[in-house]
């Protein structure tokens, strides 16, 4: 046996017990270690499934209702503040193509309108692959008339990653 400097026989501290129970390959395994190591796995398996819900930036990933909801919201705040020449750039291809066509007379007089919807709501959501509807509710302002409340159904595409209002669809 080797002792430590000072010759004195190394033994535990009196107040540490030896475990007791049963044994494997001569060493104690109790509940307390497989209990903790359980709730652990729990544990990791729970948040593993809410992180891969959770970007990189630590926010929840918006789900594609959310994020449709907000295109439109979007798409109408930007038509009402700065009107159709803007707004279409968050608008689907065709779409665009479409505005693009327009004689330059008809693009500048869209502009000049003062015609102003605020969407209040938008729900009944439906996606199908890369396309969508949903309703919006809302308030069409036009000078000199009483505000009037609208229910329209929006139709929207996925390109690049963003859902867009492409009113196209539509027709």
């Amino acid at each position: 046996m080797t002792l430590p400097p000072g010759g004195q026989p190394y033994s535990p501290a009196p107040d540490v017990q030896q475990p007791s129970g049963k044994h494997s390959a001569g060493k104690h395994i109790g509940r307390k270690p497989l209990i903790i190591g359980l709730i652990v796995a729990a544990v990791v398996v729970v948040g593993g499934g809410i992180a891969a819900a959770v970007s990189l930036t630590g926010k929840a990933t918006p789900t594609d209702d959310q994020r449709i909801e907000s295109s439109v919201h979007d798409f109408y705040d930007t038509l009402a503040a700065k009107g159709p020449s803007i707004a279409v750039a968050a608008a689907c291809s065709a779409d665009r193509a479409e505005y693009d066509a327009l004689p330059a007379a008809q693009k500048s007089a869209s502009d000049e309108g003062k015609i102003d919807i605020r969407i209040v709501a938008v729900d009944h959501i439906a996606v199908t692959g890369d396309r969508a509807t949903a309703n919006s509710v809302g308030t069409m302002t036009v000078p000199g008339a009483e505000d009037k409340t609208i229910t329209t159904t929006q139709h929207l595409r996925e390109e690049d990653g963003a859902w867009k209002v492409c009113s196209a669809d539509g027709k």
